[in-house]
């Protein structure tokens, strides 16, 4: 440890909780410990949370009480996850219908932080948080998740993102400060022009980053790049996955091209910093001191162990405009088993993407976008690709091809693409090939590696509109 680093964390960081008035490094330390407990002591903390938690949206929320007097519950009757299945799944749609009366009446309107995502539609989803539960909470799991990742407080790292601008100039200058004080610099991605790529990679090898933090596609864009063009890759220790799914292949390509393990991040707006992966990199361990994670089918029953189902999520420290039972959109498969690592933290593993992420067949079948084939597509010379589905017998692959691929090896290599996806979607389904010259990411600056416009039409309020417009078929993943 550095100098700086001791300095970062022991002095800086304090000193920006005073200003700020928060307490994450008081909470980053719970969670060091905590982390280590046995699993029924993580329970039990995890269940006090929960009581609490209800207990408030009860007394001081009107959309809660009036649900839970029209069930007959009381706080008292909801002491632990196994008892959240008495309470009505919410969406964001049932969140908007709800209005004012979701909102907490303990809180004035200048303790509510506002908070909007677009998601992948584009369709803009707005609600409140607070200092509290974002800053306190969610940032102490956020450095949590770039210590399993060998991050230390004050080790320089850059992220690939388009700056977020606040609307409030102190959170502007707050969160400036605390990029300085972390020594995290903000990459404008900006174009993916092959002359932005360029400079991205300049910049990351003159900066001397320890760590550097993207969505997969992203990382894989500039990984593709510098393959291609025979460059250096720039030396970090860590490589850190967030805002999507890493797919194998994904996987792959950032470990050969920067010669270490990535490491995978699933959070959200909505909640911040769910789960991250430990140097074991068998799933993403939940961490469910601060969240309950509950996998439900889409009858909306609990998903038997072992299978993917949709992630509800209750955040147990929103008190502002408490998170019950959220239906985020994703889905994932839980293990409650020891990790090797020695956390007893419950992980995700296998898929976490998108409810539109899969294939819908014609006899009923789902097939997964992480089981159709797709880590044979780079070595094909595909750049970007994206599949989608807005028929239940039809499903086309949209494929950026690199520059050096001829005409007649792309046509050769599209047969390649469509007799693979062919064997994993099954019979019944047409495929076709299509050439693009360019896939735009979606007004989320999402790339989605799937859209179909049949796997959302799920009960509880998931309808098909979540699975993209027709525009946004046209956006899509990076190889």
């Amino acid at each position: 440890m550095t100098l700086y680093n001791r300095m970062a964390l022991n002095v800086f960081a304090p000193a920006a909780d005073l200003i700020r008035g928060t307490h994450t490094m008081s909470s980053l330390r719970e969670l060091e410990a905590s982390q280590w407990w046995p699993r029924e002591r993580i329970d039990e903390l995890q269940a006090g949370r929960l009581n609490r938690l209800i207990t408030h949206a009860y007394e001081h929320v009107p959309y809660y009480r009036q649900i839970m007097d029209e069930r007959g519950l009381k706080p008292a009757d909801i002491l632990s996850a196994a008892d959240l299945r008495k309470l009505p799944i919410q969406t964001k749609a049932t969140i908007r219908d709800a209005g004012d009366s979701i909102l907490s009446d303990g809180f004035t309107r200048a303790e509510l932080r506002p908070m909007s995502t677009s998601g992948s539609t584009g369709e803009p989803f707005s609600f409140y948080s607070s200092a509290e539960d974002q800053l306190s909470h969610g940032m102490a799991r956020a450095l949590l998740a770039l210590q399993w990742a060998g991050l230390r407080i004050g080790d320089r790292y850059a992220t690939l993102i388009r700056p977020r601008h606040y609307s409030r100039w102190r959170e502007q200058l707050l969160h400036r400060m605390s990029q300085r004080v972390r020594r995290a610099v903000e990459l404008d991605y900006g174009s993916l022009s092959d002359d932005h790529t360029a400079l991205l990679a300049r910049q990351l090898q003159l900066g001397r980053f320890t760590c550097l933090d993207g969505t997969p596609p992203l990382l894989c864009l500039l990984a593709g790049f510098i393959r291609s063009r025979g460059l250096d890759a720039p030396r970090v220790q860590s490589i850190v996955c967030s805002g999507e799914q890493l797919y194998p292949h994904e996987r792959q390509l950032l470990r050969e091209t920067f010669g270490s393990e990535p490491y995978s991040v699933y959070s959200s707006f909505e909640v911040f910093e769910i789960a991250g992966e430990c140097q074991a990199h068998a799933g993403l361990h939940v961490h469910a001191e601060d969240i309950v994670v509950e996998l439900v089918d889409e009858a909306g029953m609990p998903a038997p162990a072992g299978h993917a189902g949709h992630i509800l999520i209750t955040n147990l420290h929103n008190y502002v405009m408490p998170f019950v039972r959220y239906a985020i959109g994703d889905i994932g498969t839980l293990d409650s088993t020891p990790c090797s690592c020695g956390r007893h933290l419950p992980r995700l593993v296998g898929v976490v993407g998108r409810t539109s992420e899969l294939i819908v067949a014609p006899d009923g079948r789902r097939v997964f976008a992480a089981d159709l084939g797709l880590e044979s597509f780079g070595s094909l010379g595909v750049k970007q690709f994206r599949i989608v589905q807005n028929e239940r017998d039809k499903v086309i692959a949209l494929i950026v091809w690199h520059e050096d691929v001829s005409p007649d090896a792309r046509a050769e290599r599209g047969r390649q693409i469509a007799e693979t996806l062919r064997g994993r979607v099954g019979p019944g389904i047409e495929v076709k090939v299509e050439t693009v010259e360019h896939i735009e990411p979606t007004a989320a600056g999402k790339h989605l590696v799937v859209v179909s416009r049949l796997a959302s039409r799920f009960p509880y309020g998931m309808h098909a509109a979540d699975a993209g417009t027709t525009e946004d078929a046209q956006q899509g993943r990076s190889v």
